[in-house]
């Protein structure tokens, strides 16, 4: 790993070709960030732009700007919480809608698909190291463009989508449908309302049903289209008929989170688990890399964004900032890896991702000149150019200066932020309760948690599978560390949680070619591949009896 902690370099793609290899290109690249900074948070305090990309010295009176701009911002709309779209106001429904069809009339949103599928940014986003620290920066972006509107619209957060309760549901047999059993799914318009069509998005043509209710009835699927020429519509698999991929269980997640304990191995785990397969399971736009066509996209993000915070809690769990020399020595926070796609620069990290790689995001029709986010030239340049440039600040929501944020948590998701389950790392850093809103920041100006008390015990199927399966593996190697066991535990709990789909559940599905051919996904679904391994005789279920304590919780479709 390379040893210095500044960011390696102002991107090649930052800045206007004319700068590129020249000596000054650093120093102009920094400056005018901090100019168009200033600029910025005079027109949209409410946005809060930061900037921290700047490695020059700035006067006291800049320095004194910036910090009263930010904590003007902070004061107006306090730290930023991301909520479950399942307990948002209607009135907060409406306002996060009609926030994205005013981007979409605007032409801001379509430029997000179109970083999403610029060629040199999903090689760097996607089956890579750095994937949940791409796409957190993605977000940040997104939601201060959806502030920049100002007035009510200034306080906005991209509301995520609690599908770990929403597939309970499913699971305990409550309804037989992701469109059925999700509220987000049904309020951002479903999946029936249209017309059959397909819809050549960024210059690739998408089939589906062509959902027209809003705010898709204002998407328009490339920035020459204007108005009357857009499809108005964003096209969508049949979600009525489509089936909770198990790795949205608490079993799965379990495993997806805490069974491999470094940063490299959540992120793969998360990217090919619960990310490729809700992606695949719901087909149409999201099901390939055009998928921010659809506004499913940004709160699917979330979630997996909080899923992080998540392992960050429970596995790192620091009650106090970390200094970066000690988190970029750890292999739980920060590791580095090979680019799939080289730089075409002559850069130390031209082959290589590092922690202090800046984050390449790029927008440009079909691919055509491609800009990046931070240079002037882009429309998307005022919602991220003073956002941190690297992927260094962004291991912990809680420590991004004015961009700290965190989540709202309920149901499942809270439970596992607070009991950790087969994480073996203690209980890592207290959680805040919902009796003040003061109680989201700390004195370490970390922005914490909001635990929304549940009376719920739906879990109470995993609980016991999981006892079951910790009395299986103890019996079975009494000499082994407590941690493999409980590993084991998570995994046959797992096991059991595939077989019971595939059983009793409708089946368990692989990805689509649609999904694989997009997103360049190897390997099969991690249930596909569990089931595979029992059928050949591979692997087995280790706890006796199983299928009983499932039974004792829910029904089985299959007589």
């Amino acid at each position: 790993m390379v040893s210095m902690l500044a960011p390696l370099h102002c991107s090649y793609f930052d800045c206007p070709r004319e700068h590129q290899h020249q000596n000054e290109h650093l120093h102009s690249c920094l400056m005018r960030n901090t100019l168009r900074w200033l600029f910025a948070t005079t027109m949209l305090v409410a946005t809060a732009i930061v900037s921290t990309a700047q490695n020059v010295p700035l006067p006291a009176n800049v320095t004194d700007a910036i910090e009263a701009s930010e904590q003007m911002a902070f004061a107006a709309c306090g730290p930023r919480i991301r909520k479950p779209w399942d307990l948002l106001l209607p009135a907060e429904k409406e306002l996060y809608l009609r926030a994205i069809a005013m981007s979409m009339d605007d032409g801001y949103y379509i430029k997000f698909v179109e970083i999403h599928t610029e060629q040199m940014t999903t090689v760097e986003a996607h089956n890579t190291c750095m994937f949940v620290y791409w796409h957190r920066l993605l977000l940040l972006g997104f939601e201060n463009m959806l502030r920049s509107y100002g007035g009510e619209f200034s306080c906005i957060t991209v509301p995520y989508w609690n599908y770990v309760d929403d597939n309970q549901r499913y699971l305990l047999g409550g309804c037989r449908s992701m469109e059925e059993c999700s509220l987000l799914l049904r309020d951002f318009g479903g999946s029936l309302n249209g017309f059959g069509r397909s819809v050549t998005i960024n210059g690739s043509p998408i089939s589906g049903t062509c959902v027209v209710t809003p705010p898709l009835d204002h998407f328009c699927e490339a920035t020459h289209l204007l108005g009357g020429n857009c499809a108005r519509c964003v096209p969508r698999g049949d979600w009525l008929s489509s089936p909770f991929p198990p790795t949205t269980s608490m079993s799965s997640l379990a495993r997806q989170l805490f069974a491999t304990p470094t940063i490299s191995g959540v992120v793969a785990n998360l990217e090919l688990g619960i990310h490729n397969t809700v992606h695949s399971a719901l087909g149409g736009a999201m099901g390939v890399l055009e998928a921010p066509a659809d506004p499913i996209f940004f709160s699917h993000h979330a979630t997996i964004d909080l899923l992080h915070s998540i392992y960050y809690k429970c596995v790192v769990g620091n009650t106090v900032p970390i200094p970066l020399e000690q988190k970029l020595s750890d292999p739980r926070i920060y590791t580095e890896c090979p680019r799939r796609r080289p730089l075409p620069v002559n850069a130390i990290d031209r082959n290589v991702l590092y922690p202090q790689s800046n984050v390449l995001l790029r927008t440009g029709e079909e691919g055509i000149n491609p800009t990046s986010v931070f240079s002037q030239f882009s429309i998307l340049d005022p919602f991220f150019a003073d956002l941190p440039p690297s992927y260094l600040s962004f291991s912990d929501i809680r420590d991004l200066g004015v961009y700290s944020y965190n989540y709202e948590m309920t149901g499942l998701l809270a439970e596992m932020f607070t009991a950790c389950p087969g994480a073996g790392f203690g209980a890592g850093v207290p959680f805040r309760h919902l009796e003040s809103a003061n109680n989201t920041e700390t004195k370490h100006k970390f922005v914490e948690a909001v635990i929304v008390p549940s009376n719920k015990t739906a879990d109470n199927w995993f609980s016991e599978a999981l006892a079951a399966a910790l009395n299986s593996s103890s019996a079975e190697s009494v000499m082994e560390d407590a941690s493999v066991d409980a590993l084991d535990a998570i995994e046959d709990v797992e096991k059991m949680t595939c077989v019971f789909y595939d059983e009793c559940r409708g089946g368990v599905h692989d990805f689509s070619d649609d999904f694989r051919q997009s997103f360049h996904a190897n390997g099969s679904s991690p249930c596909t591949t569990i089931l595979a391994n029992i059928k050949s005789g591979s692997d087995q279920i280790r706890t006796p009896n199983w299928r009983s304590i499932f039974l004792r919780h829910m029904k089985c479709d299959k007589a």
